[in-house]
């Protein structure tokens, strides 16, 4: 068995993922906790890039890692503060949250397992034209509702969370 750089990237954004996935899932301070997801999400996109789907591996980074990392931090100025002005989370990780996420990765992977052996991953080619034409053609209206809808929901969270310190 030969051992080739992709392999190797592969294996690397791999265990960088499973390592801010536990950071996020073990961390109680929230800046840890923020660093550990943008880890999974950078991992994720260097996997796209990998597998050789370099638009997905762009819009990863420009969504995920600059937008929704970005308002997650902007949300966490909002959460509830402590004395120290520190945010504050209350959660418990006890066994049954455990046994959820456990049940759900396992219910994610058998039902993606016969998809991705069916698909291959020789399969996966960058066809950036085609994916333009999609989003920004045909599916424009629903591309364009979709940030409509995430940003009401901004400025609903914004609004509900303003009221409470009044």
């Amino acid at each position: 068995m030969t051992i080739t750089v992709n392999t190797l990237l592969v294996y690397g954004f791999g265990a960088v993922a499973v390592l801010g996935a536990l950071a996020v899932a073990i961390s109680r301070e929230v800046m840890r906790l923020m660093l550990g997801l943008g880890a999974v999400l950078l991992s994720v996109a260097g996997l796209f890039a990998v597998a050789g789907a370099s638009f997905l591996a762009v819009a990863q980074i420009f969504v995920y890692v600059g937008g929704v990392l970005v308002l997650f931090l902007f949300a966490i100025m909002f959460v509830h503060r402590s004395e120290g002005a520190v945010p504050e989370l209350e959660s418990r990780h006890d066994l049954l949250s455990i046994v959820v996420a456990l049940g759900t990765f396992f219910m994610i992977v058998a039902t993606l397992a016969p998809a991705m052996r069916a698909l291959g991953l020789s399969s996966i080619t960058s066809n950036t034209d085609a994916l333009a034409d999609a989003l920004l053609g045909s599916m424009l209206v629903q591309f364009e509702m979709a940030g409509l809808l995430l940003l009401a929901a901004l400025a609903a969270v914004v609004s509900i969370l303003g009221s409470d310190r009044r």
